[in-house]
């Protein structure tokens, strides 16, 4: 199993593996942290806390890769580190009040609540999604021993590529994680649980867009 999810994902980042992602810094006083054919982050560091812009290619359509990411009750069983999400309350079909607990490696759990709102593809739009959030820390009540994250806000920016068959990918982030936690640890988020996010995004794309096929 763990063989298929790794071929998985080498067909998913292919296309975009064979010329390297031309992605030029968002502006000045940002870091390029990490950049590989398939992947590209940057990072500023600002005085709330940390800014993220990641992109990649994914090789499903832009609505597939959409329902995957506001998928925010399945999860715990495709993304990193999460331990628990669920939806707490709707308003129509484009604004959600979510909960999430996850386990960082190295640090407490944390747990945030959020106000995402959502913007479908249509031919007015170009066919561009978009998933907005902020943190909404009084929709739930805090838990002992967990961390609340209090400063929370980004966005997943869902473009179509070839026609639709492909998708561009942007995930915009502004945390702070709160707690006392080592700059190593804060780096690893560029690292390895930003690629692990993206790599869990594009399997659990690619599997179902190969089960509507």
């Amino acid at each position: 199993m763990r063989f298929l999810a790794v071929s998985v994902i080498v067909i998913v980042f292919a296309a975009s593996s064979v010329q390297a992602l031309d992605m030029k810094s968002p502006g000045a006083d940002w870091t390029e942290a990490y950049r590989t054919g398939e992947l590209v982050i940057f990072t500023k560091d600002v005085e709330t806390g940390r800014r993220i812009v990641a992109t990649a290619e994914v090789s499903a359509p832009p609505q597939v890769v959409f329902n995957v990411v506001t998928d925010f009750d399945h999860y715990p069983d495709f993304m990193p580190y999460v331990k628990e999400s669920r939806v707490l309350s709707r308003m129509g079909d484009s604004e959600v009040v979510t909960y999430a607990r996850i386990a960082p490696p190295f640090v407490s759990e944390r747990d945030y609540p959020l106000k995402v709102r959502m913007t479908r593809g249509i031919p007015m739009n170009g066919g561009v999604f978009k998933v907005e959030w902020t943190a909404n820390p009084e929709a739930q009540p805090e838990i002992e021993g967990v961390v609340r994250v209090k400063l929370n806000e980004g966005s997943w920016l869902i473009e179509p590529l070839q026609g639709g068959r492909r998708t561009r990918l942007t995930y915009t982030l502004l945390t702070n994680p709160g707690g006392l936690i080592p700059v190593f640890v804060v780096n690893m988020s560029n690292t390895i649980a930003i690629p692990e996010l993206f790599k869990a995004v594009a399997l659990r794309s690619a599997e179902k867009a190969a089960a509507e096929k």
